[in-house]
């Protein structure tokens, strides 16, 4: 079985990287840490970021103990070289700035996802704390954005 997951995984990649993209923006993402650092050892073209919900009640917990908390994440994603985190916006709901700040400081560009980032008073919060990405529902919907930004940019 672990044969036939390994080769699925290849061939999602080799599907990933041969895409053209054009002059888009492109951050690949996966829950699967093993994703992510097949995905940044055989392309150096995009961004690869790994997404962790950490220990939550809102999700059960994940069985692969690398990503059973947040700390834990982060120094996966360090370990393996990868650009960045996405964190499950649950995790920062308290102490934002400080949660941010630390991923920063470590290196790594850091994102948010989850249902929270629906709510505008949560987005302006995770601007305000410099979060490099906002990831969420219906953002075509967004009556203005930030000067000079568009849909994509993922900079404040």
């Amino acid at each position: 079985r672990p044969a036939i997951l390994h080769q699925q995984k290849q061939w999602y990649q080799r599907r990933v990287r041969d895409q053209n993209v054009g002059n888009r923006n492109i951050i690949l993402c996966s829950f699967c840490i093993d994703t992510c650092v097949m995905l940044r050892n055989k392309q150096s073209r995009w961004p690869v970021v790994l997404i962790c919900q950490g220990s939550t009640e809102t999700y059960p917990d994940y069985v692969d103990n690398r990503l059973t908390s947040l700390e834990t994440g982060v120094n996966m994603a360090i370990a393996e070289n990868l650009q960045g985190i996405s964190m499950f916006s649950g995790l920062l709901k308290e102490q934002p700035e400080k949660i941010i700040s630390a991923i920063k400081d470590s290196g790594l560009l850091t994102f948010v996802w989850g249902f929270h980032c629906c709510d505008k008073e949560f987005r302006a919060t995770m601007r305000q704390s410099k979060i490099d990405g906002i990831i969420y529902d219906r953002i075509y919907e967004e009556k203005t954005l930030p000067k000079g930004k568009s849909i994509i940019d993922t900079t404040e």
